[in-house]
């Protein structure tokens, strides 16, 4: 069953925070740039085995469970993050940093008609999680706030376990927050994948749409909106660590 009741936000003195006062990050947006100018870094504790969902949009021509990388640029798996450089259902994610709510379980809509030999196209999974463990509060010139979300992250297949119709769940582009007893059945049916964490594979299938888009000329937002070096999360970046072993892969024949 799906809790509507709102979980109490935690209290500061359950949480640690590091601050930085002199960060002047910038982040692209629509042709301008909105200075950061303060970033609070909390870890949150006493967490509970309680979450909610988060919708993205699946793209169109992969069989992964990754994002339509020619319009969006979250869930932000690069480095297990959710509303990193985009806002996408702000209140949900500010929410959910200040909950006691453990885990953001990823969903999005099948939109490749291979999936499931078609039996999949046009429904609703869970395909992973990010398992909360800390959260940014960046505060910029304009005055603005945004946070994001980081922890552990674990994607999966497709399964049919894990359909919508079949966990008996709401089908909604608007958030929804699960129970204990939800929680713990939508956890046991993604491990029972014998801990097939697809996260890696999901990346380098990111990469290569990437690449393929570019090639038909579609610009692609990560590469307009990615701070780099600049980020201060650049160095724990995935997208570095996949891209290095193409590279070395490439310069040694070596099929991958």
């Amino acid at each position: 069953m799906s809790l509507n009741k709102p979980n109490t936000c935690e209290k500061k003195k359950s949480s640690i925070k590091i601050q930085n006062k002199d960060c002047n990050c910038t982040e692209k947006k629509n042709n301008f740039e909105d200075i950061i100018i303060h970033i609070e870094t909390i870890y949150p504790k006493n967490l509970e085995d309680i979450g909610r969902d988060q919708f993205f949009h699946h793209y169109k021509k992969s069989q992964f469970p990754i994002r339509d990388i020619t319009n969006k640029t979250e869930p932000h798996i690069e480095i297990s993050a959710e509303n990193h450089l985009r806002k996408c259902f702000q209140n949900s994610i500010k929410g959910f940093c200040k909950s006691k709510e453990k885990y953001l379980f990823l969903c999005t809509t099948v939109k490749n008609k291979e999936v499931g030999n078609g039996k999949f196209f046009g429904k609703r999974f869970i395909v992973g999680y990010i398992k909360k463990t800390k959260y940014e509060i960046r505060e910029y010139n304009s005055s603005k706030k945004k946070y994001t979300v980081f922890g552990e992250i674990c994607l999966v297949p497709f399964n049919q376990r894990l359909n919508y119709d079949d966990l008996k769940l709401n089908r909604s582009r608007s958030p929804q927050k699960f129970d204990k007893e939800t929680t713990t059945n939508i956890l046991n049916i993604i491990h029972s994948h014998n801990n097939n964490n697809v996260k890696d594979d999901c990346l380098e299938e990111m990469i290569k749409e990437e690449k393929a888009a570019r090639g038909e000329g579609i610009s692609i937002p990560n590469d307009l909106e990615c701070l780099k070096e600049k980020c201060n999360h650049f160095k724990e970046c995935l997208r570095r660590k996949v891209t290095k072993k193409n590279l070395f892969s490439e310069k040694n024949n070596t099929l991958m």
